[in-house]
């Protein structure tokens, strides 16, 4: 058959009702280089958990779907990770054991649901739902840089036209710092002195820049410096209501998806505070653990610590009398997540007004102080 990849082949072979079980590249052999270092996005390892459902739901066993499914990836890190996986199997290992042996990148909710969905011999519809929640998550990040976009390039732009005035026009006013003919206002010589050492030292600027920018990157990078962070903005009027809309909405779903999957309640809080990116959250989540080893209600626990918008609040409370909470916690991060994107959307609608304004200003600011240096040349001409 032809096919784009491995992947498109297994893909073409499910579709046409077959069982994948090896599959060859004819006349090509894949580089060992390429399956080592080829790395695998969370977008990939939501597929590979959908199609790891699909062919246990198609009746496909787990001897077959794992060994099928590792040749589709054979150009890939999951490819390896899968192999591996599939010799656990073969030893004896359980499934959600031989994937954590295999080192298949998952958060630990992930695998306390995989093993609570094997333990009640519904391994597929737990694997459908760890793909649904880490496919949530990437929608949700991939949106936000996707709206950041726009206003990234043109702070970008407006940085890059400050510096291209303030190094390339400001300095040939130079001349006038020099004259004795004109009495410079102070502004217009800070301004002209200023654009001068810049454009004198502009390799050490430049790589101060580059330094400065390499270091943020690294920092960046830090977990524990991103929730330090998100603590701090938490503070602020707009952005710090999203960024608890955003959490609240993440932390119910999963709490959902555990409890749907029969993890009992004490560990699905605990396994979904650590998926919550605020710390004041997770003290909050973890706290309501230890007065509901009480024998107090979430409901009214949650209620005291009032992190959770009163009027959702009652989902939870009716969820629990009716014994629907996994249902109504669901229906809470629906909400949670539909408010979240509206006021994700209003945030990144405020940087553009605010940037151009900014920007506006810079520019004025110096073009008013170069106009006033030339104005001032001029009356001591007349």
């Amino acid at each position: 058959m032809t096919a784009l990849d491995d992947t498109d082949a297994a893909r073409q072979l499910i579709r046409r009702g077959l069982t994948p079980v090896q599959l060859a590249i004819s006349g090509v052999n894949v580089p060992s280089w390429r399956r080592a270092n080829a790395s695998a996005s969370l977008a990939d390892r939501v597929v590979i958990l959908r199609e790891f459902a699909s062919l246990l739901s198609a009746g496909v066993s787990m001897a077959e779907a794992l060994p099928a499914l590792a040749g589709a990836y054979a150009d890939s890190s999951l490819g390896v990770v899968l192999e591996r996986a599939s010799g656990e199997i073969k030893s004896g290992q359980r499934t959600v054991a031989a994937l954590r042996a295999a080192q298949l990148e998952l958060p630990v909710w992930a695998f306390a649901l995989l093993e609570a969905g094997e333990a009640a011999g519904e391994l597929a519809a737990a694997l459908e739902s760890t793909a649904v929640q880490l496919d949530y998550e990437r929608q949700t990040r991939d949106e936000f840089r996707n709206a950041l976009i726009y206003p990234a390039i043109l702070v970008l732009a407006g940085i890059a036209a400050i510096l291209i005035v303030f190094i390339a026009v400001v300095p040939r006013f130079a001349s006038m710092l020099k004259s004795g003919r004109a009495d410079l206002p102070a502004v217009s010589r800070w301004v002209i002195e200023a654009g001068v050492y810049v454009q004198g030292h502009l390799t050490g600027f430049a790589s101060a820049a580059l330094a400065i920018g390499v270091m943020l990157a690294f920092v960046l990078r830090d977990s524990r410096f991103r929730a330090e962070m998100a603590d701090v903005l938490t503070g602020t009027p707009v952005i710090g209501d999203w960024l608890r809309e955003s959490d609240i909405g993440r932390w119910a779903s999963l709490t959902a998806s555990l409890l749907g999957s029969r993890v009992p309640v004490l560990e699905a809080l605990t396994l979904s505070a650590d998926a919550l990116s605020l710390r004041r959250l997770r003290r909050y989540v973890l706290d309501a653990v230890q007065e509901l080893r009480r024998g107090r209600a979430l409901s009214d626990v949650l209620e005291e610590q009032a992190w959770i918008p009163p009027t959702r609040l009652n989902l939870i409370r009716v969820g629990e009398r009716a014994g629907e909470l996994p249902r109504m916690l669901s229906e809470l991060g629906r909400l949670q997540t539909e408010s979240a994107r509206g006021r994700m959307k209003r945030v990144l609608a405020l940087i553009e007004p605010v940037a151009i304004l900014v920007i506006g200003c810079v520019i004025g600011f110096i073009m008013v102080a170069v106009m006033m240096a030339i104005t001032s040349l001029n009356t001591s001409k007349i």
